[in-house]
């Protein structure tokens, strides 16, 4: 489940209007300054929870690098990986 933010209200109106946060740029200036209601605006924007992907991992890894060489970038994959968790 991914939380959007549609409008001003619906920040009033989600609970944290309480902690003087009514806008975008309340929300923003409360966690770059890590305000005191830093905690309930971080939580607001936790945004979903990954499963694990079906299928599982397509490989156990067993080896340390140095042994294998199996590490590296894989930023190709991880659209695929991300598609596989939801």
């Amino acid at each position: 489940m991914v939380k959007k933010i549609q409008s001003q209200c619906k920040l009033s109106k989600s609970g944290l209007g309480k902690y003087g946060i009514i806008c975008i740029e309340d929300l923003i200036h409360e966690i770059m300054t890590i305000g005191p209601h830093f905690r309930e605006a971080n939580n607001f924007l936790w945004p979903f929870q990954l499963s694990a992907p079906s299928g599982g991992m397509k490989k156990k890894k067993r080896n340390h690098y140095v042994e294998d060489r199996d590490a590296g970038n894989r930023e190709d994959y991880i659209n695929e990986l991300i598609r596989r968790m939801n």
